[in-house]
């Protein structure tokens, strides 16, 4: 597996009856999605926003999770950030029939996508 946070560009279309990405370029290569096995929103990580439960975090983020306990864990509105949706797809390039699996993040506010994660299947 590689982590990576590259720029590429994405054109969506339906896949497995739903909006997603359907190509990407990446690295000069068209890659074909064949399928979308997983979808999800993230927002901006608790610990980067310096605040849990509305007081300001100090120390390292364990220990304040533990004050607050569990309830700030998972919560997410839109005090929480920026939200942005990853694919998990698997794709194909070339005539070889290579195909691995992608992590594709989209930014909606800045509309930019970036692949994440490369797993070779």
């Amino acid at each position: 597996m590689w982590q990576l946070d590259e720029a590429v560009e994405v054109r969506l279309g339906v896949v497995d009856g739903a909006d997603a990405p359907e190509q990407f370029l990446w690295r000069g290569r068209l890659w074909r999605v064949c399928a979308v096995e997983a979808h999800w929103v993230e927002t901006a990580a608790w610990w980067e926003r310096g605040v849990i439960g509305g007081s300001p975090v100090s120390g390292p983020p364990a220990a304040a999770l533990a004050t607050e306990g569990s309830a700030a864990v998972g919560l997410l509105d839109d005090d929480w950030g920026p939200r942005r949706s990853v694919y998990r797809v698997e794709a194909g390039c070339g005539r070889q029939g290579r195909r691995e699996r992608f992590d594709l993040a989209h930014d909606p506010q800045s509309q930019r996508w970036q692949l994440e994660r490369v797993t070779e299947r």
